[in-house]
């Protein structure tokens, strides 16, 4: 007996593909039991639409039996007759002798084969699609993160504007979109071969129901049906158009692409050192130069995906060659390319995501970069202020022109100075508003953090919520199981929310959570005797300062023995974010404040929220009756019988009218609530 080392096995099998579902789904076995579930399906069918041939013992026969596979005897039975898919109808009907006579009954071998491979097809697609999924989410979080973390933009490889990292990463995610929409638009219109007969033309089934084309009709939609399809050829040759095909290799050819710029962009960036690949403990990058860190995963994406880019070529072809009512010509290739294609962006797509669940920002590496380009930013600023102060454009023009090129030079040797470029009595007018406008590099990415939080919300949010299940999201490298991240809520873009009304915004989370399980929610109100304490991490945070002052702040927490989580709408944090993490960022040790600005935490389960709060927003309005804040779009939560009694959860008193119903705590005290 030859050990698995002494044959050749496919590397797609043995090292990239080892544990894809997708082995088993293009598996002989699976392709087995598909071809005999198709003649049971067939059988059913005959039945039901009165074929006397057909009897309810040798369905009943058929499927006891349907995963009854004599394997010896199989390869026995191809050996001798040179037809799979009749050795497979034999001893299919050794296994059943009551059935054995209306097995295949009206059908062709391409009924099994090219019906099976659309059931498999189908399922690899569907498979794919979740994969895709979550690597957008994955790489939605990355971006969500990175949204205003400023870097240098290139063109032509060279340094240009300046952008956000998490812009440059929806630009990634756009091209997983747009081929995932392929892909799904293939899904969406795919269809079955169906019943077709030797030619397509149906005539041995016209034959067996007597020349009825409304029965042969119903046939071809009753099992198109049994076999989960909504849609069927109406005509064929032998085989399905093998067009079809074709555009499936489009989506994959196309999703390869997207993988490859993604990937050739992170190694070109690591090259730079503003991005970093995920390195293991154990990771080897070199042979012989121990220090190198090479972007390993990366390039095995590339690599994989060439072959992924290449489908199309093969697919026209076959579609080409493919002679008159049929020919084998694409047999062979299509039996390879298939599986093959399917398992190479499983692989691809698999290395992707672990990518992103570990890419680094290399943030001192970044920030030098961009320091060095700004002042030069500052100076295309200089002339549009310029202008404004009435020089001429054309002489604003020359001036900045030299005093760029001579910075340039000096840059060579030492780092230049904004206001050093600006000496110049030429630039007094507008000197203090560049100097103050470069100490703010945001102000230089235009819509960076708008249009990442767009594409998230509008784009990549839709996709996960309906294609990613709970356990996709428990497979975060190196971080607490995240469980529900859309259970019950759905992503962050996807919950009501109104900026300053977070008393609000929480309320409506609240009434999504079943009451099943409103004893592991509770709500939780930040303020203190003061009215003023920090937070740090919070979406208002300022360029200069890294916390914000709130009077007070409302968020909701999920208890859990394994890891508890915030759900918070205001913070840049993750949604949810386990709760040592967001303790840990929002409210840091190292930074000393005042103790009247000591944090302290009103704590009140779901149900009692929901049953005792009451606002009419009167705290929002100025004394002229304007709004502070525009106010959300949905009725104010205001009962009579209540008030306004948003103060009453503010308070962190005794005195408070929901002290009954809640608990206040010292941050202390609340770490341990719920750890």
């Amino acid at each position: 007996m030859t050990c698995p080392e002494e044959s050749y096995t496919s590397v797609l099998v043995t090292r990239y593909c080892r544990s894809s579902p997708l082995l088993k789904t293009f598996s002989e076995k699976n392709k087995t039991i598909l071809w005999r579930q198709l003649w049971i399906w067939l059988a059913e069918a005959e039945l039901e639409l009165g074929l006397k041939q057909i009897t309810q013992e040798a369905v009943d026969e058929l499927k006891a039996n349907r995963d009854n596979i004599d394997w010896p005897l199989v390869r026995a039975e191809e050996r001798r007759l040179k037809h799979d898919v009749m050795a497979h109808n034999h001893t299919y009907g050794k296994i059943c002798p009551k059935a054995a006579g209306i097995i295949h009954l009206g059908a062709t071998s391409c009924y099994v084969q090219d019906n099976a491979d659309l059931i498999c097809i189908r399922e690899a697609v569907d498979h794919i699609l979740r994969r895709v999924a979550i690597v957008l989410h994955r790489i939605g979080v990355f971006a969500d993160k990175h949204k205003d973390t400023v870097t240098v933009g290139r063109t032509h490889y060279q340094t240009a504007s300046l952008v956000t990292v998490g812009k440059r990463a929806v630009i990634w995610a756009q091209e997983l979109v747009l081929a995932f929409k392929q892909i799904e638009h293939f899904r969406e219109t795919i269809k079955f071969r169906g019943v077709k007969g030797a030619t397509g033309t149906q005539d041995s089934f016209l034959t067996l129901f007597q020349g009825d084309e409304d029965k042969v009709e119903q046939l071809d939609e009753l099992v198109t049906k049994k076999a989960g399809f909504s849609q069927r050829f109406f005509i064929t040759g032998q085989t399905y158009s093998r067009q079809q095909d074709a555009h499936l290799s489009f989506g994959l050819a196309a999703l390869g692409a997207a993988i490859k710029k993604i990937s050739t962009d992170i190694r070109i960036l690591q090259a730079f050192d503003e991005l970093l690949e995920p390195f293991e403990k154990d990771q080897i990058g070199s042979s012989a130069m121990p220090y190198k860190k090479n972007p390993m995963k990366d390039e095995r994406c590339c690599s994989i995906v060439r072959a992924l880019q290449q489908l199309p070529a093969e697919a026209l072809s076959i579609l080409s060659d493919q002679g008159l009512e049929r020919t084998l010509d694409d047999s062979a290739g299509r039996r390879r390319w298939i599986p093959e294609g399917f398992l190479l962006a499983d692989a691809a797509l698999d290395v992707l995501q672990n990518i992103f669940e570990g890419l680094t920002v290399q943030r001192e590496n970044v920030d030098d970069l961009v320091a060095r380009e700004l002042p030069f930013l500052g100076l295309e600023k200089a002339m549009m202020y310029l202008t404004e102060e009435g020089v001429d454009r054309q002489q604003a023009h020359s001036v900045i022109r030299e005093t760029a090129l001579a910075a340039k030079q000096r840059q060579k040797k030492h780092s230049v100075d904004m206001a050093e470029m600006l000496h110049d009595p030429f630039f007094d007018k507008v000197r203090d508003r560049v100097l103050a406008l470069v100490s703010k590099p945001l102000s230089f990415t235009g819509r960076c953090v708008t249009q990442t939080t767009r594409f998230i919300k509008e784009e990549i949010d839709p996709i996960v919520s309906k294609y990613v299940r709970e356990e996709d999201l428990k497979k975060w490298l190196g971080r607490p199981n995240l469980g529900s991240v859309f259970m019950p809520f759905g992503p962050r873009g996807q919950c009501l929310y109104t900026s300053c009304y977070c008393e609000e915004n929480i309320l409506k989370l609240c009434a999504r959570i079943p009451a099943d399980r409103h004893d592991a929610f509770f709500v939780v109100f930040l303020s203190n005797v003061e009215r003023a304490f920090p937070i740090f991490e919070q979406k208002a945070c300022r360029e200069d300062r890294d916390y914000v002052i709130w009077d007070y702040h409302v968020i909701l927490v999920e208890k859990a023995d394994s890891v508890s989580k915030v759900y918070d709408l205001d913070t840049r944090l993750d949604f949810p974010c386990p709760f040592t993490e967001y303790c840990e960022e929002s409210f840091p040790s190292e930074w000393k404040f005042p103790p009247e600005c000591a944090r302290k935490f009103r704590i009140l389960p779901v149900a009692v929220y929901l049953e005792h709060f009451s606002s009419d927003r009167r705290h929002m309005r100025k004394a002229d009756n304007t709004w502070n804040s525009p106010p959300p779009s949905w009725e104010p939560n205001f009962r009579v019988e209540l008030g306004h009694n948003l103060d009453e959860f503010i308070r962190m008193d005794a005195d408070s009218a929901v002290s009954h119903v809640s608990t206040v705590l010292d941050e202390e005290a609340f770490y341990g609530y719920f750890l």
